[in-house]
């Protein structure tokens, strides 16, 4: 039976745990949160008469028109008219509108009187129709959502529905009004040829992947560059995926602030050293917090991740995934080997270089490209970035290789990494005891030295490479496992080594895009989907993860 004590501390996890997925989804909310208002803003701006949201039951069709609502509040007086819902059930779906009606005052009808929020699910279509054009006409510049239509106008002859259309349409465009229909008939409704703007809203399915779509149809008089978007339903919200292609960093300026400080903390542009995220006991962090916490901690010792990277992917986002990892490990006293036998050595080396400390010395390279060494080291002497830190005298160590020696090279490295570190936790443990009497201070420094030395090594492969060579790769891959270490896979989509990587790793998270949009799925354990969206306010490649439901 489980003792108080150990309830406690499982509560204590799982409340820090929810925090965290909180916190990591209010980041990413926050960088997704303008997306839905630059979308709308020039149509909006030109103040149209009507606009029609159209899906099916489920698809976020009075989310998105409560968003709407909330965006245009400071230029109308908003009335939510139902058709289905009464307004406590609306607050319990969504409790954002709670604080917005009480702080806000937008929806103030003078009861209904007192409540914006009308409850016609009793009502008929001639009553609706009739509310709906007082309003429009007796509120001054109205902004009416009137939710659902069509379950009103479906008993009504084509003819007579047309006429009531229009009229609610005309009155609203005469008195400087908007009215915006909620249909749930995507293809059966009489609306499209009338409205200026409709919205459509659905669920399309990728390899199995639900990824909720919304296609603008038509925005009347706005040029649409782009008329097909991701989103997502998190915290009872309707967030737009931002679509971002060929993303950069900026370029390089000196990161001190005015006080001198280099912590990356302010505000701004420039490069600065990677914030280190410290993992819980017996895992690796990932350098992203979001993706910490979806992991539940980040890599476990001894497991191996599976990258299954889609041909579309833009690998500014894959590098993005991997740079983390590295300089987190790098940063936090760890060790890392690195293939880059199929990428680009300068690439790789500008994208973990400048935000790392000279712990880079611990970072092991192997790549087939024939690269001079010296002019490399010069070229990161001169790194204003470099000059900074306390040694200039640390780089990677880079080991020339080919397709052919690749495996066996790697394998020797790592067994002679892994030699060392042995010799380093005995010198620290004979310190320890000798050191048994000094002070607190002193033992507390010996003990982190040996938690250093202990840290896993973490690998990264490009790719497994050809049959050949796979005999050496499941002594390192084994090897690594038995140690601690943790490996991470990198593979393309469709390549012939999937099956077998698949069977030995513990984690795999698939990366693929659709529409610009980057997305993160991962396969096992079964943890959902995320759209990946880069963070550039902190200065270094850093990413949020942004839940799909």
């Amino acid at each position: 039976m489980q003792s108080e004590e150990d309830r406690g501390k499982r509560f204590s996890i799982r409340t820090q745990h929810n925090n965290n997925c909180n916190s990591s989804s209010s980041n990413a909310l926050r960088i997704a949160g303008t997306e839905l208002g630059y979308v709308f803003r020039d149509f909006l701006n030109m103040e149209p008469t009507s606009m029609l949201i159209r899906g099916l039951p489920g698809t976020g069709k009075t989310t998105l028109a409560l968003e709407l609502m909330q965006l245009m509040h400071d230029k109308y007086n908003c009335f939510y008219i139902s058709t289905r819902v009464s307004l406590a059930r609306l607050q319990r779906y969504f409790p954002w509108i709670i604080g917005y009606l009480k702080d806000e005052s937008v929806l103030s009808y003078d009861k209904i009187e007192k409540d914006s929020v009308i409850d016609l699910r009793l009502g008929s279509a001639a009553g609706t129709v009739e509310l709906v054009i007082d309003t429009l006409i007796n509120k001054k510049r109205a902004f009416v959502v009137l939710d659902s239509w069509d379950a009103l106008a479906k008993e009504i002859k084509h003819d007579e529905r047309m006429k009531m259309e229009k009229t609610m349409i005309t009155v609203a465009d005469t008195n400087d009004g908007f009215i915006l229909f909620v249909s749930e008939e995507p293809e059966m409704n009489t609306l499209s040829y009338l409205v200026d703007g409709i919205v459509t809203l659905n669920v399309r399915d990728y390899d199995g992947v639900s990824i909720r779509s919304m296609y603008i149809d038509k925005m009347r008089g706005v040029a649409l560059y782009n008329n097909n978007y991701a989103y997502t339903l998190l915290d009872s919200r309707f967030t737009l995926v931002p679509i971002q292609y060929n993303c950069t960093y900026c370029e390089y300026r000196d990161d001190e602030d005015d006080n001198g400080n280099d912590d990356g903390s302010s505000s701004g542009s420039s490069y600065r050293l990677f914030h280190v995220f410290d993992a819980r006991e017996g895992f690796v962090s990932t350098g992203s917090r979001d993706m910490d916490v979806m992991l539940h901690g980040g890599l476990r010792y001894g497991s191996t991740l599976l990258l299954e990277v889609d041909p579309g992917f833009d690998m500014i986002f894959l590098n993005a995934i991997l740079t983390c990892m590295i300089a987190n490990s790098l940063n936090s006293n760890g060790k890392v080997m690195l293939d880059a036998l199929d990428a680009s050595l300068s690439s790789m080396m500008g994208s973990i270089l400048p935000f790392c400390t000279d712990k880079v010395k611990n970072l092991t390279i192997f790549t087939s490209s024939k690269i001079d060494v010296q002019a490399v080291y010069e070229q990161w002497l001169n790194n204003k970035r470099r000059r900074k830190s306390k040694s200039i005298n640390s780089l990677p160590s880079i080991v020339n290789v080919s397709d052919s020696n690749y495996t066996s090279i790697m394998l020797e490295r790592y067994n002679e990494l892994k030699r060392l570190d042995g010799m380093s936790i005995e010198h620290n443990d004979s310190n320890s005891k000798e050191s048994a009497t000094a002070t607190a201070t002193t033992t507390a420094t010996a003990a982190d030295s040996v938690d250093n030395t202990r840290r896993s090594i973490l690998l990264i492969l490009n790719r497994m490479h050809a049959s050949s060579s796979r005999m050496h790769e499941s002594m390192l891959l084994t090897n690594a496992k038995d140690n601690g270490d943790v490996t991470v896979i990198v593979e393309r989509v469709g390549s012939s080594n999937i099956p077998y990587v698949k069977s030995i790793s513990d984690v795999h998270l698939r990366l693929w895009s659709k529409s610009g949009v980057h997305l993160m799925h991962a396969l096992k354990p079964n943890l959902g989907t995320y759209a990946i969206l880069l963070d550039r306010e902190r200065g270094y490649p850093s990413y949020l993860l942004l839940r799909m439901v």
